[in-house]
């Protein structure tokens, strides 16, 4: 079992968080700074190693696409 320290675990959590953040409904705006926040903290802290690079590339067409003005 992963601890709450262990990067892909909380990778993991973020990319939840920015799914949910962008599915809530409310200013759009909004919703998508808040879910850039959590993919570009996902990037950060897969960016320190322990997870896979696919996950990595994931996290950065999911911020590409939200630039793009897609749901990420």
């Amino acid at each position: 079992m992963s601890t709450p320290r262990d990067p892909a675990d909380r990778v993991r959590t973020l990319l939840l968080r920015a799914d949910n953040v962008l599915k809530n409904e409310g200013d759009p705006a909004d919703r998508a700074r808040r879910a850039r926040e959590a993919l570009e903290e996902a990037r950060a802290v897969a960016a320190g190693g322990g997870v896979d690079p696919r996950v990595a590339e994931l996290i950065e067409r999911r911020l590409a696409a939200l630039e793009a003005g897609g749901p990420g």
